[in-house]
């Protein structure tokens, strides 16, 4: 894999843990490489921590807030 293309999938896939360890070992690389692969890394596990927290709360009944309201209500 040392010479793989990093697509988006692949830093989704490593962002969410589902790569192997060879995997793992190239995209850490073209991370400690290259800032741009760095970021998508970093947003990507932004993204996966929100989707899971969703998650979670969905499983558990947790009403998600609405856009534009915050817990004290509506925005003015």
């Amino acid at each position: 894999m040392a010479s793989a293309k990093i697509t988006a999938e692949l830093i989704s896939d490593y962002a969410a843990d589902r790569l192997d360890v060879e995997e793992v070992q190239a995209m850490e690389e073209a991370s400690n490489r290259d800032e741009d692969v760095a970021a998508a890394v970093a947003a990507a596990r932004r993204v996966d921590a929100r989707m899971t927290t969703a998650l979670a709360a969905s499983m558990l009944g947790v009403p998600r807030p609405r856009l534009g309201s915050s817990p004290a209500g509506p925005s003015a």
